[in-house]
């Protein structure tokens, strides 16, 4: 019978790319929170009365397009911080699994 489903064996190098898609998902979500935030500065500092752009940006902001833009930075800060702490994780589990790699008990155990 053939075999359906091949075992794969992960290295402890390979850590999913956790490490580039934190830094990824922060800075993005950084970046929508800072224009969240240059959404609310113009509101305040804009009045109804402008004209041009700023009357442009003024209606932006008094629409739901920051609300939205806020809740994307939500959920992408969110995602990078559970990115972090599976790297971090993934660091451990490396460091642990080097260790027995080098350890000469372990192998002490497997000759016996």
């Amino acid at each position: 019978m053939v075999e359906m489903f091949k075992k794969r064996y992960f290295s402890t190098q390979h850590d999913f790319k956790t490490g580039i898609l934190c830094k990824i998902t922060l800075f993005f979500g950084f970046l929508f929170l800072a224009i969240y935030l240059f959404f609310i500065v113009i509101s305040l500092l804009v009045g109804i009365e402008s004209i041009g752009v700023l009357k442009q940006l003024y209606d932006i902001s008094q629409s739901t397009v920051p609300v939205s833009i806020v809740s994307l930075a939500i959920i992408l800060i969110f995602f990078g911080i559970m990115f972090y702490l599976f790297s971090c994780q993934l660091a451990k589990l490396k460091k642990i699994a080097d260790e027995i790699e080098n350890s000469e008990e372990f192998f002490d155990d497997q000759i016996d």
